[in-house]
């Protein structure tokens, strides 16, 4: 661990101890109302959706990750979808930390439409794998393993959730010709990233809200390159929030 590193861990901890109201996932705030995280549906759903997803995150060294404002963005921006035309896609599922919250914060079983949702259940793909340069150890390595009977369990409640495993952008052939209302895209490479939205685009319908979590991360600075030039391309400006998250409206 670096001399950087170690400073901000100190620092951050200070912060936490006497000063923030909140400080996880890299965001930092006082004197900010967070009601929405103690909203009873919101709380509910979410701690729901981290206790499901324990599992999962074994191979981490903090277990489920603290995204909780990120759930509440994500939340928000599939409620929208509610009222518009088409299904619910979701590209980059593991075990269904962000739709599980989802599917309970909207009740989404009872819900007129679909939720597609897309992964390998099994980590990254081989084409955006990049082995470590001190062990050789791949991210699949270190942090993912097959989930896919996790993932059929934590939705099998959900009879119009459909799992779609495989490669994408490969495996979108099962939304053809489908309308989408909301799309949530966390494959944590950029070349996956641009398939799936030039792919996507044109079925997403108007209004509707593309969720982009790696979009404001330090470390993903390609895929927020390729993301700003996409978005130029269609005339659109991605909203960047302190989560991290990009919101891009259709």
């Amino acid at each position: 661990m670096g001399a950087i590193t170690k400073l901000r861990k100190y620092l951050l901890a200070r912060l936490r101890r006497g000063v923030l109201d909140y400080a996880a996932d890299g965001v930092g705030v006082w004197g900010k109302n967070l009601s929405f995280m103690h909203e009873p549906k919101f709380a509910a759903a979410w701690a729901k959706s981290r206790e499901l997803n324990k599992e999962g995150w074994v191979k981490s060294k903090r277990g489920v990750p603290e995204v909780a404002w990120r759930a509440h963005v994500a939340c928000w921006a599939a409620s929208r979808g509610l009222a518009l035309e088409g299904d619910f896609v979701e590209c980059g599922v593991h075990t269904g930390l962000f739709s599980v919250a989802i599917a309970e914060f909207l009740n989404f079983a009872q819900q007129p439409k679909k939720f597609y949702l897309f992964d390998t259940f099994a980590g990254l793909p081989d084409y955006a794998l990049k082995p470590a340069e001190d062990t050789g150890r791949t991210i699949n390595d270190r942090k993912y393993f097959d989930v896919f009977d996790i993932a059929k369990r934590n939705f099998a409640p959900y009879p119009n959730i459909e799992l779609v495993k495989g490669v994408l952008p490969d495996t979108l052939s099962a939304v053809d010709g489908k309308r989408i209302a909301y799309l949530s895209i966390d494959l944590n490479n950029v070349v996956g990233e641009k398939a799936v939205i030039e792919r996507l685009w044109p079925q997403v319908t108007p209004g509707a809200i593309i969720l982009l979590d790696d979009y404001g991360f330090a470390a993903f600075a390609d895929q927020h390159d390729m993301w700003n030039d996409f978005a130029r391309s269609v005339d659109r400006v991605i909203v960047t929030l302190p989560t991290g998250q990009g919101l891009l409206v259709r």
